[in-house]
């Protein structure tokens, strides 16, 4: 929304969760891509997931369209329900196989209408009836409404179609799940992790995310592989939604002139590192990595694979360059000048990322890519580092290998710089976060001169 870090727009974890600092809402004043696009003669759209506030949704930014606060009980909506009568059909039910927090309702078939989005969320089943009943195709459906709406006049459009999946709960139609067999996924190769060289998070993680109310473990790798495949059915299900508007383009003629970005929030754990799934606190490659596709004729060349370092902030930087406005308050970056043909656009060779973990855990994390090497530095935790050219699937903690301090310090000293610079951008915006004060390591890695210069470097710029 802002093509700027959580630690300057202040959202720094979902909004429905009472933690000290966070905010429940943008600031005010707050400049989203919308308010840029909107300068520029554009007319803003979204549909779908929100989760960027509990009182303001996008109708509040100048934004047309249909969203829900906070999650959004999408099955539950009266959207939802105005749907099924517009199609003729009636509430769907679906059978639920597995479920971390309903045990007892694992094998039964249930009516999908709950009184909020957590009820089914915690668990993989199968959507009967009509694919066009499933929340993507019911969202598809929506943007494609929105779409035409949109092409009735000449004014230029940016339209968000915000998808709830795939992501948990893995809940894909009938015709989808048979295309995936669960009796041929082999086994994830982190998934049998120890977790003997990791920090402590990893194995909180594990084992309070197989529910502690029901005490109920997913322990072995039969029931892992039926949720896995209604993963990725349910995944398959999210492209085919996708192509359905993209089918709406084509036919109303805008092709040729459309900029189109697909991408994704966040991945998912899902049956990694000893078994685990959903977000959670650990800054994990299956969390960190996400699809990201770029198409828009004449500008990006198609086919074109880049290996550069990049975020979903440029995804923000992008759209708002590629409406002609400015994208210079933001830590976003433009991409089509990167997907170019010719380019010759020198990109950063280093990434830093922020994670603060998930529902309240208070895991402030710097995570400092270059070259081979990923470090994650945490506030109240211990450090990683792993060497991704050799280790994609960071089953190897190097951080108390002596022989790679140099790159240790290297990466760091990135994290520092970043830091610096942010504080820099933030002066006078809002406090920092308590968790910005200091950075703790318990490894003796970190030199404790580079500790008290952080130390002093937030103090000084927090008072």
């Amino acid at each position: 929304m802002t093509g700027q870090r959580p630690s300057r727009h202040g959202l720094r974890w979902n909004s429905e969760y009472n933690i000290l600092q966070n905010l429940k809402d943008f600031r005010d004043g707050q400049k989203l891509y919308c308010h840029a696009t909107a300068t520029r003669g554009y007319r803003n759209a979204y549909v779908g997931k929100w989760h960027c506030g509990l009182s303001s949704l996008p109708i509040d930014y100048g934004i047309e369209g249909w969203a829900l606060p906070e999650y959004g009980n999408v099955y539950g909506s009266k959207k939802y329900k105005d749907y099924l009568l517009e199609i003729g059909e009636t509430q769907p039910r679906c059978r639920l196989e597995h479920n971390l927090s309903l045990p007892d309702q694992c094998g039964t078939t249930v009516i999908m209408d709950p009184p909020d989005p957590w009820v089914y969320m915690e668990g993989c089943g199968i959507l009967e009836g009509p694919s066009k009943l499933h929340e993507q195709f019911f969202l598809a459906h929506i943007a494609e409404q929105s779409l035409r709406n949109l092409a009735q006049n000449d004014q230029p459009f940016c339209l968000v179609a915000s998808f709830w999946g795939p992501h948990h709960p893995y809940y894909p139609s009938e015709e989808f799940a048979a295309l995936v067999q669960p009796e041929d996924i082999p086994v994830y190769p982190s998934y049998h992790e120890t977790l003997r060289n990791k920090p402590l998070r990893y194995s909180a993680h594990r084992d309070l995310k197989g529910d502690s109310r029901a005490n109920v473990k997913w322990p072995d790798w039969a029931t892992w592989q039926t949720v896995l495949a209604r993963c990725y059915a349910q995944g398959l299900q999210t492209d085919a939604a996708i192509g359905q508007l993209l089918g709406a383009v084509d036919e109303l003629g805008l092709a040729d002139n459309t900029l189109i970005i697909v991408t994704a929030d966040h991945g998912d754990t899902i049956a990694s590192h000893g078994g685990v799934w959903d977000k959670h606190s650990t800054f994990t490659e299956e969390v960190a990595k996400v699809p990201l596709v770029i198409k828009w004729p004449g500008h990006v060349e198609p086919g074109k694979r880049i290996a550069e370092l990049v975020t979903s902030m440029d995804v923000t930087g992008t759209m708002q360059s590629a409406a002609g406005a400015p994208i210079d308050d933001m830590d976003g970056r433009n991409l089509v000048d990167l997907c170019q043909a010719d380019s010759e656009i020198i990109w950063a060779d280093h990434l830093i990322c922020e994670h603060y973990g998930h529902s309240g855990d208070i895991l402030h994390q710097r995570i400092a890519y270059k070259n081979q090497w990923k470090y994650v530095a945490v506030y109240g935790g211990d450090d990683e580092l792993y060497n991704l050219a050799d280790d994609p699937y960071e089953l190897t903690n190097l951080i108390s290998d002596r022989s790679y301090r140099s790159i240790c310090s290297e990466l760091r000293t990135l994290i520092i710089e970043e830091l610096r610079r942010e504080r820099k951008i933030r002066a006078g915006e809002f406090p920092p976060s308590f968790l910005e004060y200091q950075l703790v390591d318990s490894t003796p890695l970190w030199p404790r001169e580079e500790k008290m210069l952080l130390f002093k470097l937030e103090h000084m710029e927090a008072d």
